[in-house]
């Protein structure tokens, strides 16, 4: 696979305090990346960059083309984005104008817009809200409104940040099995930073950040065995992380599981 995010040697300074210091990352094309670590890390900071928010000295490209003003929007037009309060980005005043709105200006025929809004609406179970306003609606609400306006998008990459916060345990689970679902369907490269390390069982690999530094990075099974280190960040571990790493002390599984029905089946056998 190809490096489609490629980072090198990223400082950023905000108010005269270095957040990023010769910073490096690559990302894979069709990954799915979760970024975590305590508060301050530098998680959101470095989502803003990626978005061209913030002016920064080194080097990115992002799908082949160096992120810089001239290819800003060519790059932000194969990027679906959520942030945790999506308020500030709606611009309609029904759902289903705000979902048309990027598509708009994309300039994708009226025909294919009605027909991508009733697939997102139907996928993520928004079709009693199309009509509303977006304002008016609850957290989770408003977050499924934008993840619906970044997936009719049809990104090359989708990036989340803090963007499943509002929405409850069981219907989160849901929608990360919908994204899980797409990431293998479209070969859609997903990039997600989040507090609920609940979240990271659902990729393919793990970056922890601390004070802007990469502090672990490597596939899920073999990162989440830090145990020590995550607590020494004050993270926890997913349950099932846990959970596994406890049945391995006692020799009742040779292996890191993160899927209940395959610990189970294990465990029968």
């Amino acid at each position: 696979m190809n490096d489609l995010i490629i980072i090198k040697d990223l400082t950023f300074c905000y108010d005269k305090e270095y957040i990023f210091s010769r910073f490096n990352l690559n990302i894979k094309e069709n990954s799915w990346v979760t970024l975590v670590g305590p508060n301050g890390s530098g998680k959101s900071t470095l989502i803003k960059i990626l978005l061209g928010l913030y002016k920064f000295d080194g080097y990115i490209s992002i799908c082949q083309k160096i992120l810089n003003t001239e290819n800003l929007r060519e790059i932000r037009s194969k990027i679906g984005v959520v942030f945790e309060n999506p308020d500030n980005c709606f611009v309609a005043e029904t759902v289903m104008d705000e979902i048309a709105f990027s598509l708009e200006n994309l300039e994708i025929p009226k025909k294919e817009i009605k027909k991508r809004i009733i697939e997102v609406a139907n996928l993520l179970r928004i079709t009693n809200i199309l009509e509303k306003n977006p304002h008016a609606l609850s957290g989770g609400q408003k977050q499924l409104v934008a993840l619906a306006s970044a997936l009719a998008l049809e990104p090359k990459i989708l990036i989340l940040d803090e963007a499943l916060t509002k929405i409850d345990n069981q219907d989160k689970m849901r929608i990360l099995e919908i994204i899980k679902q797409l990431h293998h369907e479209k070969k859609m490269t997903i990039v997600n930073a989040t507090h609920d390390i609940e979240e990271a069982v659902y990729g393919d690999d793990i970056i922890v950040i601390d004070k802007g530094k990469i502090v672990l990075k490597g596939p899920k099974e073999l990162v989440l065995k830090e145990e020590k280190i995550f607590r020494e960040l004050g993270l926890g571990l997913p349950f099932m992380a846990s959970l596994s790493l406890k049945l391995q002390y006692y020799n009742l599984i040779d292996k890191m599981i993160l899927d209940m029905d395959e610990l189970v089946n294990v465990l029968w056998k």
